[in-house]
């Protein structure tokens, strides 16, 4: 199996700090045209199937890129991003500043309403495992999230959740990942070649 996991495309809050979790966000005007230019580099890995979180953005962002591949959108709860609970809509500076002040790590703390990383990583493990398991032979295409993508990369790459990863999950970036012989394996890490006409 191939799994293709691509980052919804920039909304405000991406472009401003703010925290938006589960919140409906859409995307930004550069965030479509994002989406817009993802679309025909995915058609050239010829998808047979394509999923999105059931969050806005990525919807919104899974609806454009449709444009290029014309298949029918299945939502995936598994695919949502780290839901941040009570601190949606607030700067995420103050969010690490009121971990640090009570010694706490995102890692294992779990807001108000909300999950920890750790809770995020396994629910995005159990998604990419059941696909594994139920589409052995296709090419699936998963609109996601950066911080559900960068956890599910992390886990693969055995990364210490506690500890910030040398690289990136850019808005309507490509990772690609495949699954034979019951092992994962990183084929591209946040490939972002489409966006270079962008400025």
């Amino acid at each position: 199996m191939k799994a293709i996991l691509v980052r919804h495309g920039e909304t405000a809050y991406n472009a401003t700090g703010l925290l938006q979790g589960y919140s409906p966000v859409p995307l930004s005007p550069h965030g479509r045209q994002q989406a817009m230019l993802v679309g025909p580099r995915l058609r050239s890995l010829r998808p047979t199937l394509l999923y999105s979180s059931d969050i806005a953005r990525a919807h919104e962002t899974a609806s454009i890129i449709n444009q290029s591949l014309a298949l029918p959108i299945q939502p995936c709860p598994g695919l949502r991003e780290w839901n941040i609970g009570n601190w949606v809509d607030r700067q995420a500076t103050d969010f690490f500043a009121h971990l640090t002040a009570i010694g706490a790590h995102p890692a294992t703390y779990v807001p108000d309403g909300g999950e920890s990383q750790l809770q995020t990583q396994a629910r995005m493990v159990a998604q990419m495992q059941a696909w594994a398991q139920q589409h052995a032979d296709e090419t699936i295409l998963g609109v996601s999230h950066g911080m559900a993508i960068d956890l599910f990369v992390r886990h693969l790459l055995g990364l210490d959740v506690h500890h910030t990863p040398p690289y990136r999950i850019t808005n309507t970036s490509i990772s690609i990942f495949s699954y034979q012989q019951g092992q994962w394996e990183v084929v591209t890490l946040n490939d972002v070649g489409h966006l270079e006409t962008l400025a």
